[in-house]
């Protein structure tokens, strides 16, 4: 298992399993998002590098301070965010299914 503490550590852990420690976002971001059944809770995670990522879990997360969540990194695709644009280039943003979850005192 791989900590992961910034966004640019992805792209060399996608789809292995990782530990990322860091808080819940207060100011959510505009983000793709996808319906995953088997983890139907969708909450934001703020990184150290001021990246935030959007994370899937089975249940509700409970924790107010930081929460310590493992679970596989997937890549969300879809095309350009703009629907005028003539240009069809797909975007993408790396997300984290959570198998499980613990808080963390800080």
């Amino acid at each position: 298992m791989v900590d992961i503490t910034n966004y640019f550590d992805f792209e060399n852990n996608l789809e292995k399993e990782v530990k990322i420690i860091r808080k819940i976002a207060q100011e959510i971001w505009q983000h793709i998002t996808s319906f995953v059944e088997s983890h139907p809770y969708m909450n934001y995670f703020d990184l150290e590098d001021g990246h935030q990522i959007v994370i899937y879990t089975k249940d509700e997360i409970s924790c107010k301070e930081k929460l310590e969540a493992t679970g596989q990194l997937i890549k969300v695709e879809s095309k350009h965010k703009n629907p005028r644009s003539k240009i069809f280039d797909k975007y993408f943003e790396y997300q984290l299914l959570v198998d499980s979850w613990k808080c963390v005192e800080s």
